[in-house]
């Protein structure tokens, strides 16, 4: 990288010191100059079609616009022209940036037969320019004052001299253009065929550049239109799009002479053509050369090259100012670009060369041009080839990409026929392994089932069936690694790292494959007890598996040494066999998947792929060495382990996604029971959804254990809850305990599920707060019976429930209506109105408690209230003296709550709390709002509750002197979030209580 920026750095400096050089270098003009206000052209001859430069020493009047009569009155300096005058210094002082002045040259000639004519360029902001006293020419209309009208537009004019001595007179104002006014650029004087072809030279440049950019321009912005592909091409089309316009705007200024309009629209034009040429090649380049740009840098420059040009609709006072800063942003995204394609051509871009020769012949464009702004420099200074040269390089870039692409596309498609066949070859291979045993699978089967001629002893059938059991292992096998291979490629194989006894795991694989081998081969396990790595222990048992049932297949006769050494932190083990080898041309791919050779015996080829890679996920090597003729050696390097019980850091496990399930999966029966199922494993959701199913049963299923408390919350009608107990991150034991806090067993009915057999187990559900428990597999009959008697012991508690409000709801004791009654009667003798009025509240009252409403419904609060206030009314109507009651609410509500939730409690209070004091009683009842909430408050001023009582109904456990009114309400209010009652009470003191309950909206 160091080496890379050196390299920029000198072909930038290189750059900066040839342009410094090449101005330093050339001289100011070609030809005669002027001196003290004169140029002396007796000399010259005008035939040689080479206008002459009026450069050098002109008098300059500043702040007044006279004619030629009238300028010797006036007290004129010498000036450099062409130059801004905001490099003059007057008396000490520089001109002002908004000004007026006159300048003038005499030219002295011979020849006054010849019509001449005279070229202006870039004069700011408006002139006029008299020739002895005629005015031959102008752009725009100069005044002393701000009434001026500017247009800065080059112009030629022919003239007849009509003496030896020519008085140039230039009349400039400038009121706008920030950077300042004056005669920028070389006034030219010729005859009339050498100016004609001056300016039909600038206009052919300016129309040739033009032309090359317009072309560009159609080409892509086409070739996007048509194919939308890549828009890189729409970018650079804009790119030339905005090139032409700064053509147009720019040198001969061509878009005034194609549309009549005012210079102020125009002048926001040039800029924001010059920051757009700059900000679409940078987003050309950006997407041509994406891997190597930085994203934060190109936001950068895009955010300034936005801003300018939002700066550049400002009035022309304003968005001038910023002219050099529209160039350096040009400059520095240029630069930029030159810097990626430097980086690009380090690491062997395609074509990039070809960008950097088409984007430094842009930058060599842009240079000149932003010169030609600023100072002296023509644009015709530079051959108008450079459109065509970006243009040429550009093709030639598209041409190698679609080269390099067309090739491309080749070798890939040689690689998918190759492909294509190793696919074909590995179905047919494949095909064979399977067809082979499961033939020999059906002939033993069906040997034993109809070979009744002779009678078939014990032995026999037990080899058969052994036969059966190692064929159909060896169809396992293969199945394994096919999935090993898919998990692999998908990247989804689940990795446990743990330290494994090496030893122990390495005797087992021997035992096994011992009892397999039919031919003369031995293997030694010669690891030592006490070793261990850190690994997955079952996919070590499949990596020796693989590695050591290789050797035994590639090995007629001779033995397998298993051997393990310390290699630093890591051992490596050998697996080393005296089989046939494997000759060199094969050791470098013998590890690709697929891959077979001419002696290889059977198999599909995947078995050291899949061994490969499972070494390699759990941070290892592997390698192999081989003789033709000697055998292989099979090398595995696995980091060291310490013996322990504890489990090593895991390495980052990844959970396969079923394809036919996603999470939640619900499943909607309007009206039938719900169960929410959870279990991580998607094919043991599978299998309970569709059994469950099959008895029309909402069902929610989710595969997260940390989810079940949102689901119990949002759903509150869900009658059984099925867990699975062996979950990660959280246990089914852990989910249970934490459901048991805040329901019963009889609300929400629980089912576990394990594929564990252990007692401990059982035991371990039903303390956690299981209802019944399940092994796994399941049987679907027993299944279905078991969560039907679920659902009618939450059925039968339910009804208890309602039982127990209905209850609630019609408990009138005789003694109350007797003694309502009485009361009733004996005012009617006293007081006819108020005994109507009670009559009215009796029978409010008595059709309150007589409304047998749904235990789970919910009424108005107005409803409640009324209840409550007829209850109240009757009492203070029989004992007037005795009862303060009040209800304190700021304004009505309308909410619903639960039926009976409230009168039980106002009951309780004046039949307990209240009833026995001797002074008057007092009884309020508190609503209000809080946030989401609705909150309750009961106070009264009775006896209050003893400590003990208060635990006992604060734990919802059931009291002698309790009725079911507390107990109901605690139990109903938990089917609500966040829904509670609390006793707040002192002997002798009063009693406070406080519900909490969401808001329900009618």
């Amino acid at each position: 990288m160091k080496k890379l920026s050196l390299l920029f750095a000198i072909i930038i400096g290189s750059m900066l010191i040839a342009g410094i050089t090449f101005f330093l270098t050339q001289p100011k003009s070609h030809g005669p100059q002027a001196i003290k206000g004169v140029m002396d052209l007796r000399q010259h001859t005008f035939h040689d079609n080479t206008p002459i430069k009026l450069d050098g020493e002109w008098a300059f009047i500043p702040n007044q616009l006279v004619d030629g009569e009238a300028f010797d009155a006036y007290q004129s300096y010498l000036v450099d022209v062409p130059s801004a005058w905001t490099k003059y210094t007057i008396d000490g002082k520089q001109i002002p940036v908004f000004e007026s002045g006159t300048y003038r040259l005499k030219v002295l000639i011979d020849d006054t037969e010849d019509i001449l004519g005279i070229k202006t360029s870039n004069i700011r902001m408006s002139n006029a320019l008299y020739i002895n006293g005629k005015r031959v020419g102008h752009s725009g209309e100069p005044a002393e004052d701000s009434s001026y009208i500017p247009h800065n537009t080059p112009y030629t004019a022919y003239f007849s001299p009509d003496k030896k001595e020519l008085e140039l007179i230039v009349h400039v104002a400038n009121f706008d253009y920030a950077p300042g006014g004056g005669i920028i650029s070389s006034i030219f004087l010729g005859d009339q065929s050498s100016i004609a072809k001056l300016r039909e030279g600038a206009l052919f440049y300016d129309l040739i550049t033009l032309a090359g950019f317009l072309t560009m321009f159609i080409y892509f912005f086409g070739s996007y239109l048509y194919s939308k592909f890549g828009i890189e091409q729409l970018y650079f089309s804009l790119f030339c799009f905005a090139s032409g316009l700064y053509t147009l705007t720019h040198g001969e200024k061509f878009l005034l002479a194609l549309i009549n309009m005012p210079y102020a629209p125009f002048q926001k034009i040039q800029m924001i053509s010059s920051i757009a040429v700059g900000l679409f090649i940078l987003l050309y380049f950006y997407r041509a050369l994406i891997k190597y740009m930085n994203r934060l840098v190109v936001k950068v420059f895009c955010a300034i090259g936005t801003l300018l040009m939002l700066v550049a609709l400002l009035p022309t006072s304003i968005n001038s100012l910023f002219q050099n800063i529209n160039s350096l942003y040009v400059f520095a995204n240029i630069v930029y670009i030159f810097y990626v394609q430097i980086i690009a051509i380090y690491r062997r871009a395609t074509g990039v060369m070809y960008l950097t020769l088409s984007s430094l012949a842009i930058l060599l464009y842009f240079i000149v041009a932003t010169l030609n702004t600023n100072i002296n420099l023509e644009l015709s200074a530079l051959p108008p080839l450079l459109p065509f040269i970006c243009l040429t390089m550009l093709s030639l870039y598209i041409s190698h990409r679609f080269a390099d692409s067309y090739l491309e596309k080749g070798k890939l498609t040689e690689a998918l026929l190759r492909v294509d066949k190793l696919k074909d070859e590995f179905l047919a291979k494949t095909s064979h392994e399977f067809q082979t045993p499961l033939h020999g699978i059906i002939g033993i089967s069906q040997s034993m089932l109809k070979d009744n001629s002779l009678p078939i002893s014990a032995d026999e059938q037990k080899e058969k069936v052994s036969l059966i059991f190692n064929i159909a292992e060896r169809l396992s096998y293969l199945v394994n690694d096919l999935l090993d291979f898919s998990k692999l490629k998908e990247n989804e194989l689940t990795l446990r790292m743990t330290s494994v006894d090496l030893y122990a795991i390495t005797h087992m694989t021997v035992e096994v494959l011992s009892y397999t081998i039919s031919k003369n081969v031995k293997i030694y396990n010669h690891i030592e007890r006490g070793t261990f790595v850190q690994a997955d222990e079952n996919r070590l048992r499949q990596i020796l598996y693989n590695l050591i049932h290789n050797a035994v297949k590639y090995t007629n006769e001779g033995k397998i040494d298993i051997t393990c050494y310390e290699k630093q932190s890591f051992l490596v083990i050998e697996i080393k066999d005296t089989g046939c080898g494997i000759a060199p041309e094969n050791l470098k791919t013998i590890f690709n998947p697929f891959q077979q050779f001419n002696y290889s015996i059977g198999g599909s080829g995947l078995g050291l792929h899949i061994t490969k890679e499972l070494v390699e996920r759990q941070g290892g090597k592997i390698f192999v060495d081989s003789i033709v003729g000697q055998g292989a050696t099979f090398s595995i390097k696995l980091r060291k382990a310490q013996p322990t019980n504890e489990e090593l850091p895991s390495m980052p496990i990844q959970t396969y996604q079923y394809p036919f399930l996603t999470f939640p999966h619900i499943v909607e029966q309007i009206g039938k029971k719900k169960i929410l199922i959870v279990d991580d494993d998607a094919v043991n959701l599978k299998v309970l959804i569709d059994i469950l199913t099959q008895e029309n049963y909402s069902i929610i299923a989710i595969d997260n254990g940390h989810h079940v408390f949102e689901y119990l919350t949002q759903q509150p009608s869900i009658d059984l809850l099925i867990l699975d107990i062996m979950m990660p991150t959280i246990s089914g034991y852990e989910i249970c305990q934490q459901v048991r806090q805040n329901y019963t067993s009889t609300e929400l009915p629980i089912l576990m599920l394990t594929a564990a057999i252990r007692p401990e187990d059982m035991i371990a559900a039903f303390q956690s707060g299981a209802n019944d428990f399940l092994h796994k597999p399941l049987d679907a009959t027993e299944l279905k019976t078991r969560v039907r008697n679920l659902l009618l012991l939450k059925e039968s508690a339910e009804t208890a429930v309602k039982m127990e409000t209905a209850f609630l709801q019609a408990q009138i004791k005789p003694h109350f209506i007797y003694n309502v009654l009485n009361s009733i009667l004996s005012l009617s003798y006293l007081d006819l109105d108020k005994s109507r009025a009670m009559i009215t509240d009796f029978a409010t009252f008595l059709r309150n408690s007589f409304a047998f409403e749904n235990a789970n419904s919910l009424v108005p609060l107005e409803k409640e209230l009324s209840l409550i206030e007829a209850y109240v009314n009757i009492h203070r109507t029989r004992y007037p003296e005795q009862l303060e009651f009040n209800i304190c609410m700021d304004e009505p509500i309308q909410c619903l709550i639960p039926p009976l939730l409230l009168q039980p409690l106002v009951e309780n209070a004046l039949l307990h709390g209240l009833k026995v004091r001797k002074e008057r009683s007092k009884l309020q009842l508190v609503i209000r709002q809080e946030e989401h909430m609705m909150i309750f408050q009961l106070i009264d001023n009775g006896i209050g509750i003893s400590s003990e009582l208060l635990r006992q109904i604060q734990n919802g456990e059931k009291t002698a002197s309790q009725g079911i009114g507390i107990l109901n309400i605690s139990k109903r209010l938990k089917k609500f979030d966040n829904a509670t009652i609390h006793f707040d009470s002192l002997e002798n003191k009063g009693t406070t209580v406080e519900i909490r309950f969401p808001i329900i909206t009618i």
